[in-house]
């Protein structure tokens, strides 16, 4: 019963840690706006719009996702790898990308936190709540 505690706790953590990088990108300091508008865009640059349609989708299926996985339903496990690899495939294709100090503080948190619930979902007891 402790670890589904920790699962579920992990869980909320991912979501809030996601909603706090939503909010840090709208606010980031002016100085690191236009940097970023210098760098290179990567292989999707040319498809800009495309880009960014499959970005705000993979977001709102990792919500969805993540409350699957809360409320333990089978095929929430095998779509949260599934957008775990879509997510650092979309990074790779995107170009560099630039942080403030609060942002790379998150990111690197939610990575932790994604890995965590990976490890959980395929290597502990709690793979045997979702069949």
């Amino acid at each position: 019963m402790e670890i589904e505690k920790v699962f579920k706790n992990l869980i909320l953590a991912d979501f809030i840690i996601i909603i706090l990088m939503v909010i840090s990108t709208m606010y980031q300091p002016d100085e690191i706006s236009n940097i970023y508008k210098n760098l290179n865009d990567g292989l999707l640059s040319n498809f800009e719009n495309f880009s960014r349609i499959v970005s705000i989708s993979l977001f709102f299926l990792y919500l969805f996702t993540l409350n699957l996985l809360y409320r333990f339903i089978s095929y929430g496990k095998t779509l949260y790898l599934f957008l775990v690899i879509a997510g650092l495939m979309l990074n790779y294709f995107s170009g560099s990308v630039i942080y403030s100090a609060f942002s790379g503080i998150l990111d690197q948190v939610g990575g932790i936190i994604s890995g965590a619930i990976l490890i959980l979902l395929f290597f502990s007891p709690i793979k045997n709540n979702f069949r």
